[in-house]
This record gives C-alpha cells, sequence and structure tokens, in this order.
C-alpha cells in the first residue's frame, strides 16, 4: 500500500478485528475500542530510506512507538535508537507487518489474541497482520503536547508513569470502609455520616464527573453495613498518616484492614478509602500508590491503590478526598512539602494546591488527564507579535479555554506558559471569589510537593478567608508579563470581557 505521511493512521489487527484499535494509552501502549480519539491516530514520521517514526497525534513528538529488552512494544521518549525505527511491509490481503530495527526483520509486531498484549515476535499469522486505515490530514500545528520529563523525576506535570496510576477515565470503582483499634475504640458518629461527610453528600462524585466533561465517574460503595471493624494491633504499631509515616508502614496498615474484611472482594475496585476514627495519632489522609507485586494482600488480590482517612478529614471539606483521590490519578501536590497551602505558589487556584478554597483543578490538569478536548487547548509555538483570542470559561462544555506556549523545547517541552480564565474559590466564609485570566507556568522537570505549577499573579497578596495569591488573575486594562530567561518571554493584554468570556492578545517572544 501507498504511505502517505501527511495523514494520520488507525491500526487494526486482523486477529483481534476492527473493534480494537492500537491506542497510546496516555503512555501505556496497547489495544482498545475502536473510537478515532487522538491516542488512536498514529503518524508515520519519516527517518530514513523506508523507516519511519510512529508517534500519536494526542503525545506529538516527545513519545515514539518503541522496543523494550523484552520485545514488548512500548512507549518511550523520543531518541535516536533503532527500537523506534519502523519498516512497513505489505502484504498481498492489504494488510501490513510492522518491523523494528532493534529485533530485526524475523520478528514483527504481533497482538494476542487472548492478553491483546504487544511483543515481537516470530511468524507470519493473523495476529501479525495490521491494516493501516486513513484518518485525517495531519495540522499544520499539531496538539498540545505531553510534557517531557527526566525518567528520575516521578509524580510529575508530564506523562504519567504507565501503569502506576489510576486511569483517569472511565468509571473508577472505590469501596469505603471503616475501621478503629483496640486501643482506641471509637466514639465517632455512626459510620454512615461519616462517609456522608467525606463525600460531600456526593459533591466529591459531581466535581469529578463535571470537571472531567463526564468523562470520569467515581462510583464509591460505601460499606457502612459492615459497620467499624477493629484491627489486630493497637494504633500505636502503624505511623502512617503522621509525618514520620513510612510507605511500609503504610501498606502494613491497609493489609491489616483489609484482612477484617474478608466478605468485601477488593478485586471489584480500582480504589480502597479506609475511614480510621477521629483521633490524635493520625492527624492526616495520605493516598497509597503500590506498584505491580508491592501492594498489600487483601481479599480477592492486591491493593495498588488507596487513601488512608485521619484525623484531618473530620474536619475538612469533601475536597480532601478529592485530592487525595488526584494524587492515585496522577496529579502532584502543586504546594511545598513542610509549608502548605497557605505558602502556595500556585496559590488558592487548584485543589493539587489549596483544598480549604478551591473547588476546581486549573486547565493543565484537565488536559493531563485527558479530559479536556483538544480543540479547547490551543498550541502556540512561534513567534507571535500580538495573537487575538477569545478564552472561554473552563466550567463550559465548548470555546477555546486554554493557550500553552512552550518554554524551552518547542517540540518537547519540558515546561510550559499556561493562560486560561480563573475558576471562583470558596472562600471559609463560604463566599465564592475570583474571576480574570490566569497565567502561569507549569514544569515537568519538578517533582510533586517541590511548586510545580506558579500562577504570576496580577497582585501578589494574601487573605486567610481567600487564600495566597486570591488576586492573581488579570482584569480588563491589566497587562500580564512573563520572562523565562535563556528561552522565552510573553506578554498578555487583557483587552475586553464579553459575558463569561475574556479577549486577550497575545506576544510571545523566543530568545
Amino acid at each position: 500500500m501507498a504511505l502517505d505521511t501527511s495523514f494520520t493512521y488507525l491500526l487494526t489487527n486482523q486477529l483481534l478485528g476492527p473493534g480494537l484499535s492500537l491506542d497510546d494509552g496516555r503512555g501505556r501502549v496497547g489495544m482498545a475500542p475502536a473510537t478515532g480519539d487522538g491516542g488512536q491516530h498514529w503518524r508515520l514520521v519519516p527517518h530514513g530510506p523506508g523507516k519511519h517514526a510512529l508517534r500519536s497525534l494526542r503525545l506529538g513528538d516527545c513519545w515514539s512507538l518503541d522496543v523494550d529488552h523484552d520485545q514488548r512494544a512500548v512507549l518511550a521518549p523520543t531518541q535516536d535508537v533503532t527500537g523506534q525505527l519502523w519498516t512497513v511491509i505489505p502484504r498481498a490481503d492489504g494488510t501490513v507487518k510492522l518491523i523494528s530495527d532493534f529485533t530485526g526483520p524475523r520478528r514483527s509486531l504481533r497482538a494476542d489474541g487472548d492478553t491483546h498484549e504487544l511483543r515481537l515476535e516470530r511468524g507470519d499469522h493473523d495476529g501479525h497482520h495490521w491494516t493501516l486505515t486513513r484518518l485525517i490530514r495531519i495540522p499544520d500545528v499539531l496538539p498540545v503536547p505531553v510534557l517531557g520529563s527526566s525518567q528520575e523525576v516521578e509524580h510529575t506535570e508530564g506523562l504519567s508513569e504507565p501503569g502506576l496510576y489510576v486511569p483517569p477515565t472511565g468509571t473508577v470503582r472505590a469501596v469505603m470502609l471503616f475501621v478503629d483499634f483496640p486501643d482506641a475504640p471509637t466514639t465517632d458518629p455512626p459510620v454512615a455520616g461519616v462517609a456522608d461527610h467525606l463525600l460531600g453528600s456526593g459533591r466529591a462524585q459531581r466535581l469529578f464527573h463535571d470537571q472531567s466533561y463526564g468523562q470520569l465517574d467515581l462510583d464509591v460503595t460505601v460499606r457502612s453495613d459492615l459497620g467499624r471493624r477493629r484491627l489486630p494491633k493497637p494504633s500505636t504499631a502503624y505511623s502512617w498518616g503522621t509525618l514520620e509515616g513510612t510507605w511500609e508502614s503504610h501498606r502494613d496498615y491497609i493489609a491489616d484492614a483489609a484482612g477484617r474484611f474478608p466478605d468485601v472482594d477488593f478485586s471489584a475496585y480500582e480504589i480502597a478509602f479506609i475511614v480510621a476514627p477521629e483521633m490524635g495519632r493520625f492527624p492526616l489522609s495520605p493516598a497509597f500508590i503500590a506498584r505491580a507485586g508491592d501492594g498489600p494482600a487483601a481479599p480477592g488480590g492486591a491493593i495498588h491503590h488507596a487513601v488512608t482517612f485521619g484525623a484531618d478529614s473530620y474536619t475538612n471539606r469533601f475536597v480532601n478526598l478529592v485530592h487525595e483521590t488526584g494524587h492515585l490519578l496522577g496529579l502532584p501536590d502543586l504546594y511545598t512539602i513542610g509549608s502548605g497551602a497557605e505558602d502556595s505558589r500556585a496559590g488558592c487556584w487548584d485543589i493539587m494546591s489549596d483544598i480549604f478554597r478551591s473547588v476546581s483543578f486549573m486547565a493543565w490538569h484537565r488536559y493531563k488527564s485527558g479530559w479536556l478536548p483538544p480543540a479547547r487547548a490551543v498550541w502556540i509555538a512561534e513567534d507571535t507579535p500580538g495573537r487575538t483570542m477569545t478564552l472561554h470559561p473552563l466550567s463550559r462544555p465548548e470555546g477555546v479555554a486554554t493557550l500553552v506556549l512552550p518554554v524551552d523545547d518547542p517540540v518537547c517541552p519540558t515546561k510550559v506558559f499556561v493562560v486560561e480564565l480563573a475558576e471562583p474559590v470558596i472562600g471559609t466564609n463560604g463566599e465564592p471569589w475570583g474571576e480574570g485570566v490566569l497565567v502561569s507556568t507549569v514544569d515537568a522537570s519538578i517533582p510533586s510537593g517541590q511548586a510545580p505549577v506558579v500562577v504570576i499573579p496580577h497582585r501578589d497578596s494574601h487573605s486567610d478567608v481567600f487564600g495566597n495569591l486570591f488576586e492573581a488573575p488579570y482584569g480588563v486594562g491589566d497587562v500580564a508579563y512573563a520572562s523565562e530567561d535563556p528561552f522565552a518571554s510573553l506578554t498578555v493584554e487583557v483587552h475586553r470581557k464579553r459575558g463569561s468570556t475574556y479577549e486577550v492578545q497575545v506576544s510571545y517572544h523566543r530568545h
């Protein structure tokens, strides 16, 4: 077949049929129902005579299809390596074989009929045969790329490590269970009331549904019918939820708690919410993430994602649960560890920064999670002396909601400028606050808890009611200026407001 590299292609497998196609999995390549979204639009990027790199439209040029040392197909940072050089071999029936230079001409990409695993194997069977269906002409300006980051830095604003976090789309099932300790029998209110407080009477579920534009549903099964079950060890046997806590103690606690519920099949849930009584021993409510093979044993299977609720959850708003669940979905802390929301450089504008006032995720977190449609995020990588754009609120279902511009590498950036409209926060007095244009930087080279997002404020001010940088947004007539030497500078002039939209003029220059 003649390949036109100016188009994207859908890749389906002869063995698995047309209902499944190659999908970037937002970093974990595999076969998925053929919907034709950006993760299934593959570009064949020429790389020498007869060779191509395979890159998805969604992830951009930073990530390419590669082969690991176990001959598995994986996505890896784009490099000049043999695993990312592919040859397309046409067959008489119109299908093709995909051969990588790393494994040589005797092996080709094969999909397993049972597991759908993708490996480079010998043979010439249906699983080796692929159909390339032409989709759309590649746009002149690619979608906003997923940020690259160092492999040594975990839990960043870049591509989430494949397989480590809960996928942030679809239905995510959680179970909520309640425990106490022999040295601390509970005097708390009935567990049903505790669950209602933690979930905000359903507001936590609605928040995820609304801010993901219906792409994520958090389905929580509250087992209040099981009451509180007592752990075999006293509370003093654990250090989870304290500043001195260790990951191992956290895992031991979750294992002991799960063991008290033999009537719960944990394999039916992606997340376990485990609620301790309100007691001083465990002041905090941390998220728990375990790699494959490291999760604590539980009836039905190991637990890899959990939130354990301590004393703070009884006084904090339901956003506490949303924040910790955000970690399980791959979102980092925006405040600085050891400091907190009151000094956060992202201010009060994101749930991962301030759980006391924010009730929203900023644009980058919605885009990183795969919630914000690509058409609502505009990528500007070329110098522009003055480009006029209209920004729409994130809360609306359509319209351009954010502008993203590279700070460093214009093809595969690790740091970007982001321009969006502020979503109102709720002050400690219960009143809403905040409107206007927010300008920030997002840096994927900075780990969670070290301020990876920095809001560039109109006014650098603090309020006990509305939080840090509460006057950050720019209004009509204001000008925002940001410079990141030696890379790029950005000027945003706010011209006018029409209804809920703002017209801005963006001037961007690469140094």
